[in-house]
C-alpha cells in the first residue's frame, strides 16, 4: 500500500492506537464507536517492548497496529487492528506481512489468534486455521493456529495444528 510506513509504537500515540481500536471495531455495528463495548484492555507504555507494538503509519498518522505475546510454545498475536477508514485498503495484510517476519526473526514456530468471529476470514486468507470458539471477558471469539513457517510464505496451512499445553485467550 502506498505511503504507508511500518514502525515500531511510540509512547505518546498509546491514547491514539486504544481510539483506533474502538473505530476499527465499530465497522461491525454500523459505524457507531458508541455501540461498540469497550472491554478491549488498553496499552501500557511496558506493552510497547513487551509485546512488541508495531504501528502502521501513513502520513504520520496510524492506521492500524499488531501486539504479539510470547508465550513458552508459540506466538500470540494479541491485537491486530485497522483503522475503519482503511478497511480493505490493504493496510491489514501489510501489517501481516511484517508479522509474519517479526514472528520468524522471533524463531516462533506456531501462532495462535483468539479472534473476533467476524475477523475469521481474514485470517483465514491469512493461512490460520480456526480450531474452536471460546468465551473470553464476556466475548465470543474464535481460536486460530497457524504454522510459522506457512504464514510466512504465503501458503495456507490447512492442517493447522493447536499449540500444545495450555490455551491462551488472547
Amino acid at each position: 500500500m502506498d505511503g504507508v510506513v511500518i514502525r515500531g509504537a511510540r509512547p505518546e500515540e498509546l491514547p491514539l492506537l486504544d481510539a483506533l481500536v474502538l473505530r476499527s471495531k465499530s465497522h461491525w455495528v454500523g459505524g457507531r464507536v458508541a455501540d461498540v463495548p469497550d472491554v478491549t484492555p488498553k496499552l501500557t507504555a511496558a506493552d510497547i517492548v513487551s509485546r512488541h507494538v508495531t504501528v502502521a503509519e501513513r502520513d504520520g498518522v496510524p492506521v492500524g497496529f499488531y501486539t504479539l505475546n510470547e508465550h513458552e510454545d508459540y506466538l500470540g498475536i494479541g491485537l491486530l487492528f485497522v483503522d475503519r477508514p482503511f478497511i480493505g485498503t490493504g493496510v491489514g495484510r501489510l501489517l501481516w506481512g511484517h508479522l509474519a517476519g517479526r514472528a520468524v526473526a522471533l524463531d516462533a514456530r506456531l501462532l495462535g489468534v483468539g479472534a473476533d468471529p467476524r475477523a475469521e476470514g481474514f485470517y483465514l486468507r491469512m493461512g490460520m486455521v480456526r480450531r474452536h470458539e471460546f468465551e473470553h471477558d464476556g466475548e465470543r471469539l474464535v481460536w486460530m493456529v497457524g504454522e510459522v513457517a506457512t504464514v510466512a510464505a504465503g501458503r495456507p496451512d490447512r492442517d493447522g495444528g493447536a499449540p500444545p499445553g495450555r490455551h491462551p485467550t488472547a
